[in-house]
């Protein structure tokens, strides 16, 4: 008798005592329900008043029924597992290691057919055990049987071609492909996984060791794991195995780089970027058609490895692409965001969100070293820029948390490449529209739409799901300074470059009209904040002109002449006065609302 059926037979024992003993106590209440009297006969026929709790009766407490589970099942469990499951696989790999040395031994022992009649008749032997074993044991000790007997038949196989060149080329990919086959349907009839696994480490490992003469050409390698993939990922999707897809992915990675190392060579590129891109064709449906097809959302683990299969792909195809497209080294980035936003818009259309946020994800992030690998800091610059206003913005009108936070660090992505040609000199001789001036105009388009859609968004929403991601309100805190920053910056500079472009850098001319544009920046935003009643942009205004002022005093007055410091300091004092009367007319109160 197995551990199993004992375990059954104790659940059945105890389920019985349980039974009778509610049997009982159904009859015992039953007997005193038909001797107490009809309470209601007797207050229609005389009315009584009969002591309180006279009629009251003590039952007594039915003791608790035994418990199912015995009291050292976890230390049953661990002896199970010990002298089962351990000692099944630790006794089976002895086994598959005692028929390796075997066949070492019968080199010098047996004939030629002898030689690998006896590995093939061991394997079959352990399958048919495991095939009888499959109605009187476990699972797995079926299941065990079997993928030893797989094990055991591939060894053999790779002997009678590697070792002992007994089999021909043919003659040992037939076998090879006909183990496979037996492999995935005893998995399928068994419904193991296990012997699934078992059977793809068989198929992928048959081009390490079955080598044939064709020159180097990779065609009939790549055929053969196309053929492969499809048939494993065909099986694994409809059973819904997630490991062994895990499997077939590490497999052909592992496969495709030793290929690249040893075997790859020049005029074998467009062929190998053919059939990478199919073999990510079969593995991106494997991941993500099934759970679209059964109406669900998709899978953790099937998204988990559907990304990292995407990486690889990508990295395989930019490494492919790169040298055949030279002048466009973004455009297979920038091709394969486009089809991740594609797939990432029809996810959205069936409600399945993590699928739809990978997809997103994705697409962003090709989209964004497209464009650092494809253009120049000073393009990266208006593309990162335009692109994040717009993913905030889409983002503000569906309120997609997603796209909202990928636009907030396309932002960051922007600042960077404006700092990053900042450290470049101007080359063109142009105002404004130069390498910086370029720049400074994005940040200000861009930076302004996005604080224009902020401030009606948490007008209209004063409380958003984005919040979750980054708070809307901080983000204007770091938008607004940035923007003040860059009209300041990107002002002055271009300011001084016209004049130096004319002959006359450092022109007395030139700061006081750069005074002149921080005044009237800072009076600006003094005089919208208080339209607004925002108090930060009237600070901002402040400090501009604080700002100002500081320039005039401390860097000025040391070279400005007559007139152009009188004018400086006319227009600063005018400007100072301004600010005075406002905040004297109109005070510094916010709105209630705001």
């Amino acid at each position: 008798m197995t551990d199993e059926t004992r375990r059954e037979l104790e659940a059945i024992k105890s389920e019985l005592y349980r039974l009778s003993y509610r049997v009982r106590a159904l009859e015992e209440q039953l007997t005193r329900e038909s001797r107490e009297p009809d309470v209601g006969a007797n207050l229609r026929a005389e009315p009584e008043t009969t002591p309180v709790g006279a009629n009251l009766r003590v039952r007594p407490e039915s003791p608790p029924p035994p418990s199912a589970t015995p009291p050292n099942e976890e230390a049953q469990s661990f002896e199970r597992v010990l002298g089962g499951k351990v000692a099944l696989y630790t006794g089976l790999t002895l086994l598959f290691l005692a028929t390796a040395f075997f066949l070492g031994w019968a080199w010098t022992q047996l004939s030629p057919a002898g030689r690998l009649t006896l590995g093939y008749v061991g394997g079959a032997l352990l399958m048919g055990l495991g095939v009888v074993a499959r109605e009187r044991t476990e699972r797995w000790f079926s299941d065990g049987l079997m993928g030893a007997g797989l094990a055991t038949l591939y060894l053999t196989t790779w002997a009678g071609w590697e070792r002992y060149a007994l089999l021909s080329y043919a003659g040992a990919f037939g076998l090879t492909g006909a183990i496979t086959a037996l492999g995935v349907a005893l998995a399928l009839w068994r419904g193991s996984e296990t012997l699934a696994i078992v059977a793809t480490l068989g198929g992928f490992s048959a081009p390490v060791w079955l080598r044939g003469d064709g020159g180097g050409a990779p065609t009939n390698f790549f055929g053969y794991l196309a053929a492969l993939n499809a048939g494993m990922l065909a099986v694994s999707a409809w059973r819904e195995w997630r490991y062994h897809q895990l499997t077939c992915l590490v497999a052909t990675i592992a496969l495709l780089n030793g290929w690249a190392i040893t075997s790859y060579a020049p005029e074998y590129r467009r062929l190998t970027l053919g059939f990478v891109s199919l073999y990510y064709a079969l593995f991106g449906a494997a991941y993500l058609l099934p759970d679209a097809l059964r109406r669900r959302t998709t899978d953790t683990v099937s998204l988990a490895l559907f990304l990292v299969a995407s990486l690889a792909y990508l990295l395989a195809g930019y490494a492919l692409i790169r040298d055949e497209w030279r002048g466009y080294p973004g455009a297979f980035l920038a091709a394969m965001g486009a089809l991740y936003f594609a797939l990432g818009w029809l996810k959205s259309l069936t409600k399945d969100s993590p699928a739809d946020a990978a997809l997103f994800t994705l697409g962003v992030v090709c989209v964004a070293v497209a464009i650092a690998v494809q253009f120049q800091p000073s393009a990266q610059v208006v593309l990162y820029g335009l692109t994040a206003t717009g993913l905030i913005l889409v983002g503000l009108r569906w309120q997609t948390r997603l796209l909202y936070g990928f636009g907030a660090l396309l932002t960051l992505a922007a600042v960077a490449a404006m700092w990053s040609v900042l450290t470049e000199p101007i080359r063109a001789r142009v105002v404004l529209l130069n390498e910086h001036g370029v720049g400074w105009l994005a940040l200000l388009v861009g930076g302004g739409a996005t604080l224009y859609g902020l401030h009606r968004d948490m007008r209209a929403r004063p409380q958003s799901v984005l919040d979750s991601v980054l708070p809307r309100y901080a983000l204007v805190q770091l938008i607004a300074p940035a923007l003040v920053i860059a009209l300041a910056w990107g002002s002055a500079e271009q300011t001084l470059y016209a004049f130096e472009l004319v002959g006359r850098k450092g022109a007395p001319l030139a700061h006081m009209l750069v005074s002149l544009a921080w005044t009237l920046i800072g009076a600006g935003l003094l005089v919208g904040g208080v339209q607004a009643s925002l108090r930060g942009v009237r600070l901002m205004g402040l400090g501009m002109l604080a700002l100002t002022t500081c320039k005039l005093f401390l860097y000025d007055l040391g070279f400005l002449q007559m007139p152009y410091r009188a004018l400086s300091f006319a227009g600063l004092g005018l400007a100072l006065i301004g600010v005075a009367w406002l905040y004297s007319r109109f005070g510094t109160a916010d709105a209630p609302a705001n």
